[in-house]
């Protein structure tokens, strides 16, 4: 093989290297500083209740429409700890 493909090579190893060290440092930055994993929705629950919330506010003021709210509590309920109160399904 010529030294132009190797160097080719060579070089292309090291990128692949060098980004899969900087989304290591990205995963781990993130985690450390930004909150362990009962911040975030797939935790144990209170994140998907938060987000769960923060679209019914939506749906209050009027961002979103009932229909859009429905898809959406469909999709997070499976994942709540404990299921919605009697005034999400009232609406």
């Amino acid at each position: 093989m010529p030294a132009q493909s190797w160097s080719f090579i060579l070089t292309a190893l090291l990128l692949a290297a060098t980004i899969g060290v900087a989304m290591v440092a990205i995963n781990y930055a993130r985690s450390r500083f930004l909150g362990g994993p009962s911040d975030r929705p797939d935790g144990d629950g209170s994140g998907w209740q938060d987000a769960l919330l923060g679209y019914r506010n939506l749906r209050d003021k009027g961002v979103l429409s009932d229909d859009e709210y429905r898809k959406i509590r469909t999709l997070v309920e499976p994942h709540l700890s404990e299921p919605p109160s009697r005034e999400d399904h009232g609406r």
